[in-house]
C-alpha cells in the first residue's frame, strides 16, 4: 500500500514510521501534487494546516491528479462546514489531529478498504446539508 503525506508542519509524520506501508512524505504542495500523479497512492493524508479554507480545491486538483487516491483530511478541531467543503470536494474522511496518534493504524486499514472515516456527527451533518439542496432543487 502506498501513503503519501502532505504536512507542512509535521504532525503527521511521527506517527507514519510504524506504519506497515511505503509511505511518502511532503511539506510542498507543488511537489505533492506532481507526486500524487506520478505515484498514484492509494491514501492521502492531507494536514489541513497546510491550505486551510482552500483545502478544498486542493483535495480536487489531488484527485484529478491522482483519481484512486483515498484522501482523509487531517485537523484541528475544524468545523462541521470545513468538513463538509472538503468532502463534497472528494475527501473520504477527516480526523482530528489531536486523537490521530489513537486511530491512525484503524484510519487507514478502514480508508483503505473503501470505507469513508468520519465521525457520526459528521456524517449526520452531511446528511443534512443533502436534505437541504435536494428539498431546494425539488421546490424549483
Amino acid at each position: 500500500m502506498k501513503i503519501q503525506v502532505i504536512d507542512n508542519i509535521d504532525q503527521i509524520q511521527p506517527l507514519m514510521l510504524m506504519a506497515e506501508a511505503d509511505v511518502a512524505f511532503y511539506s510542498d504542495e507543488i511537489q505533492a501534487l506532481n507526486a500524487a500523479e506520478q505515484l498514484q497512492p492509494n491514501i492521502i493524508l492531507l494536514n489541513f494546516a497546510l491550505r486551510g479554507s482552500q483545502t478544498p480545491d486542493y483535495t480536487n486538483l489531488l484527485l484529478a491528479a491522482s483519481p484512486a487516491s483515498n484522501i482523509v483530511i487531517i485537523g484541528d478541531d475544524l468545523h462541521e462546514e470545513q468538513i463538509l467543503h472538503c468532502v463534497l470536494a472528494g475527501a473520504k474522511g477527516y480526523q482530528n489531529s489531536q486523537s490521530l496518534a489513537a486511530y491512525i493504524n484503524r484510519m487507514i486499514h478502514a480508508v483503505a478498504a473503501g470505507e469513508a472515516w468520519l465521525s457520526r456527527k459528521i456524517v449526520a451533518y452531511l446528511l443534512d446539508a443533502i436534505h437541504r439542496n435536494y428539498s431546494l432543487q425539488a421546490s424549483s
